[in-house]
């Protein structure tokens, strides 16, 4: 048998090891999150023209439930941020029809501008240890929380999400994707599909 040399030199290095401190997990979660602008930007410019999204002349019954689930996921992906502005809307008039919820959201909102502003000038300090900004929303929201449940934002949250749910199967299960994509788009959604 012939001994056999493989030369496995080299420079390696370790990868940068974690904190497993367990005040940064929840910090940790939250900057995985995607930013709120990056969202914002990503619907921006996934809205597609208005026009296109209410043409009355392309809605048509689905041939079979199959085809209605396709055309629900396919028009879920092309429509996305039409659908977000429709459940934003849908938010906003369910703020307007309570009053009470509408003050209390832009108390909330309030308390944490101004912590924001007073973190920027100084940072509180509990028993000689900082107090994060994150940890003040939580605070917020904490408080928030019982006020909000008697003013019945439950109920309010649950009709946002019952009605974009059902305005949405609705426009997404009779829409015709078909008729308005070209052949290069349609072999983009079956490609993503698989």
């Amino acid at each position: 048998m012939t001994d056999v040399n493989i030369d496995v030199s080299g420079n390696l290095s370790t990868p940068p090891t974690m904190e497993t401190n367990g005040n940064n997990g929840l910090q940790r979660i939250v900057r995985n999150i995607p930013s709120m602008q990056e969202f914002v930007k990503t619907c921006k410019e996934s809205i597609r023209p208005w026009t296109l999204f209410a043409n009355t002349n392309n809605f048509k019954l689905p041939p079979s439930f199959p085809r209605f689930l396709k055309r629900v996921v396919n028009n879920v992906k092309y429509f996305q941020g039409n659908y977000v502005v429709i459940s934003l809307i849908l938010m906003a008039y369910c703020l307007l029809a309570s009053p009470y919820l509408l003050l209390l959201v832009i108390a909330s909102l309030g308390g944490c501008y101004i912590l924001s502003l007073r973190n920027a000038d100084r940072k509180l300090y509990i028993q000689g240890r900082e107090v994060t900004l994150l940890q003040q929303y939580c605070l917020v929201g904490a408080i928030s929380l019982p006020v909000y449940y008697w003013a019945g934002a439950g109920e309010a949250v649950f009709w946002v999400l019952g009605a974009s749910c059902v305005v949405i199967s609705v426009h997404a299960g009779l829409y015709n994707i078909d008729a308005i994509l070209n052949e290069q788009d349609q072999i983009n959604v079956l490609i993503q599909q698989i």
